[in-house]
């Protein structure tokens, strides 16, 4: 479920070299740009451009990751890049005000992210049945999701808090998809960087909930539930 396969940056094959190589370019923007989103003061003119450059280079890495995977799939990479869709679109329409609109989007979001993970499991669990991986895999990667997905439930539940709400649920998706987008690049090449599989793992389980805490501590006076 991992990819081991090294990463050859001389030789897009066999991927299309248009479609690799913008890969990798949008997404070192993307990384790039939300680094500036957490440095910079929430609501500056630079805060909100850098986030909205994140929020386009997620989308366009998706759709290039798409056209990868249908010449060399790869399951977590597929959950990764849709997932970070998800949770950059979920974050994006915290801010926006309650109109059924708005709602309708997050549900949509929501039902969206049910079937990237049913799409992942139909490919995790003849695996995992053949022998072919251990059954801690896929669920470790489908962690973020779920917690995302937890996360959705408990704002439908109590959308009349959402002023509360909204700002830590915007913060706290930015940051997972930030890690979503660290971690998809290292997956393909953490063996060149003698990383081991566990960091990769349960590395970001860490890092997310840590750096949320921290944005919080720093932007947030009255944080509410996530």
């Amino acid at each position: 479920m991992i990819p081991v396969d090294p990463v050859d940056l001389s030789n897009p094959a066999p991927f299309d070299a248009l479609s690799y190589y913008g890969h990798i370019a949008i997404g070192i923007i993307g990384l790039l740009a939300a680094i500036i989103a957490l440095a910079t003061r929430k609501g500056s003119n630079v805060h909100i451009l850098a986030g909205r450059s994140f929020a386009s280079c997620i989308l366009l890495v998706a759709i290039t990751s798409l056209i990868l995977l249908s010449v060399r799939m790869a399951p977590p990479l597929f959950v990764a890049a849709l997932t970070a869709v998800y949770a950059v679109g979920t974050a994006i329409l915290a801010l926006k005000p309650t109109t059924k609109k708005i709602e309708m989007m997050e549900y949509g979001l929501f039902v969206f992210e049910i079937f990237v993970v049913g799409i992942f499991l139909t490919m995790a669990i003849p695996q995992i049945i053949a022998g072919n991986i251990p059954a801690i895999g896929p669920l470790v990667i489908l962690v973020i999701p779920i917690i995302l997905l937890a996360g959705d439930v408990h704002f439908f539940r109590n959308a009349h808090r959402r002023p509360v709400l909204r700002l830590r649920r915007h913060l706290a998706r930015m940051i997972w998809a930030f890690i979503i987008a660290v971690r998809a690049p290292l997956a393909e090449i953490y063996a060149e960087l003698d990383m081991p599989v566990a960091v990769l793992l349960f590395g970001p389980l860490v890092v997310a909930p840590v750096m949320i805490m921290i944005f919080l501590n720093k932007y947030a006076r009255k944080p509410g539930p996530i």
